[in-house]
């Protein structure tokens, strides 16, 4: 984003001065040292440049968390740069931004010009991204297949192939969930207790979801509203639209999806759709029965911190294996987790939020060089996960990991809350509480979902941009309050409909079905 940087940033600006990216020296850097292993030396790829008198060049990784810049974010910085410094002869700062000012902040960096070399196109848009000339062809002078095949070594080659964009490779996913389980519930384990519900007998198979219906939902929420009328029952949130009816917003975008998507490859309208229907009305129920704060139209605060600090007792969330762990360290009590929809892989699931560099990278080889660091080396992904070890958290007697003494949710000076984001979780510690086995039990729920027939189509909307513009303001106007419950279905949809239609809703996706034709004519998908 740009030079408004530090009214912008909130506070997350712990680093220091943003040096440029270029200043590439010579291979005869400082002698490897091995902060992280000899293997994770060797797989990072030696050292990228670095010289004797230590003048290295520089790589600023920016990402998205829940909360912001941790207080401890200078200090994992310094042990990140130290490694990298020694190992990769570059050196290393970092940008945490939270959620609220992410997007903005980094269109501002990225146009004006800001140095920031990898970055994660959470909420910014993969295909804006690509479209507004922010992400570098990762495969030009073979940069990732010289400096980065630990990168392609690790991630599946269908899961690569997947984030191109008419055949160029712009960003990399990241090791995690790629399907979701729909319609999750987190609710706290407390209030359930609070109402007599027994939760503990609804568990089958080992599973660590309630699968249930959204009918029950309703009936457990009237029953905490009852008991907790000071407390807010749900906290929405925008993801909720992505993460609760089964259809495919194809291409990253929601004006045109398959609403059938394990079986057709027709391009329909979700606005006018009986699931964007069914769920406006559930949330239109549930906020007019006084379950929800009358400021959730404007009130940027993350739902798991709402329930923190013990305000809010749910809200709704995509499931996969750990989520129960996942949800109850984010929110410093027992969550217990409820789904209410399929496992359902997506066309965007794989390349929703991948790592790019930036375009104006001055160093794209020591850039590639670090993420593939962070990739392979399992030191700097338990750096960049959980913290220092000793000071954050450290192992316990059966393999896992914990706080370490004295340290909690509430005081660690460095807590992730969404490693899902992050290069590669599934080398770095597992926190106590997770199955030792959580990451090949997370290969098995993205084999065994529903999966879209259009997993790997992305589109490139630059010739009806104007189109998506207009549509984007008609969202950002009318579609959260519908879906947030602050207005009627019955009238607010039609209204709706017709802004879309005005603002060129079927030009838009008259273009994503051609697209998405041509795609699966070249594919041999049918």
């Amino acid at each position: 984003m740009k030079k408004v940087l530090a009214a912008l940033l909130c506070g997350a600006l712990a680093v220091g001065c943003l040096a440029g990216c270029g200043g590439g020296g010579d291979d005869a850097g400082a002698a490897g040292g091995n902060a992280g292993g000899a293997a994770g030396t060797e797989a990072a790829g030696g050292n990228a440049g670095g010289n004797a008198s230590g003048d290295y060049p520089t790589v600023v990784m920016a990402y998205m968390n829940w909360a912001g810049a941790p207080a401890g974010l200078e200090r994992i910085q310094g042990l990140i740069n130290d490694y990298t410094e020694e190992n990769l002869g570059v050196s290393f700062e970092l940008e945490i931004m939270d959620s609220a000012s992410y997007s903005q902040n980094m269109k501002l960096m990225l146009s004006s010009g800001e140095q920031i070399d990898l970055f994660n196109a959470i909420s910014v848009g993969y295909t804006a991204s690509v479209n507004n000339g922010y992400c570098l062809d990762l495969e030009e002078d073979d940069l990732i297949q010289n400096y980065g095949q630990g990168i392609l070594d690790t991630m599946d080659e269908v899961y690569v192939n997947a984030c191109r964009i008419d055949g160029t490779l712009y960003g990399l996913p990241q090791q995690r969930d790629m399907a979701t389980g729909l319609f999750g519930i987190a609710i706290g384990a407390e209030y359930l207790d609070g109402i007599g519900y027994d939760y503990a007998s609804m568990y089958k198979d080992g599973e660590e979801v309630i699968h249930t219906d959204l009918d029950e939902i309703s009936n457990i929420y009237a029953q905490l509203h009852e008991k907790y009328p000071d407390l807010y029952v749900f906290s929405p949130q925008e993801a909720t639209l992505s993460q609760g009816p089964k259809v495919d917003a194809i291409g990253g975008d929601t004006f045109g999806v398959l609403l059938d998507p394990e079986n057709s490859l027709v391009v329909e309208n979700l606005y006018t759709s009986q699931a964007f229907r069914d769920l406006c009305d559930i949330m239109y129920e549930w906020n007019q029965a006084g379950y929800m704060s009358q400021d959730a139209l404007t009130d940027t605060l993350a739902a798991t911190s709402a329930v923190k600090a013990g305000t809010c007792m749910s809200y709704a969330t995509a499931t996969k294996p750990g989520i129960r762990q996942q949800e109850s360290n984010l929110c410093g009590r027992p969550m217990i987790i409820f789904q209410c929809g399929d496992d359902f892989l997506k066309s965007s699931s794989v390349a929703g939020m991948p790592w790019c560099i930036n375009s104006g990278c001055e160093d794209p080889v020591a850039a590639m060089k670090v993420l593939n660091a962070f990739y392979t080396d399992p030191y700097l992904s338990n750096l960049l996960c959980w913290g220092e070890e000793g000071t954050e958290w450290q192992k316990t007697d059966d393999g896992h990991i914990t706080f370490a003494d004295g340290v909690t949710a509430e005081n660690s000076e460095y807590y992730n809350n969404v490693n899902w984001e992050l290069p590669n979780q599934f080398i770095a510690e597992i926190w106590e509480g997770d199955e030792l086995d959580v990451w090949d039990r997370m290969e098995k729920f993205n084999s065994g979902a529903v999966k879209s027939k259009a997993l790997g189509f992305s589109f490139d909307n630059s010739a009806v941009s104007s189109e998506y513009t207009a549509l984007t303001n008609v969202y950002n106007e009318y579609v959260k309050a519908l879906f947030f419950g602050f207005t009627d279905p019955e009238t607010g949809i039609p209204e709706l409909q017709e802004k879309l239609e005005a603002a060129g809703l079927q030009k838009y996706m008259d273009a994503k079905q051609a697209a998405l034709d041509e795609w699966a004519e070249a594919n041999g998908i049918n």
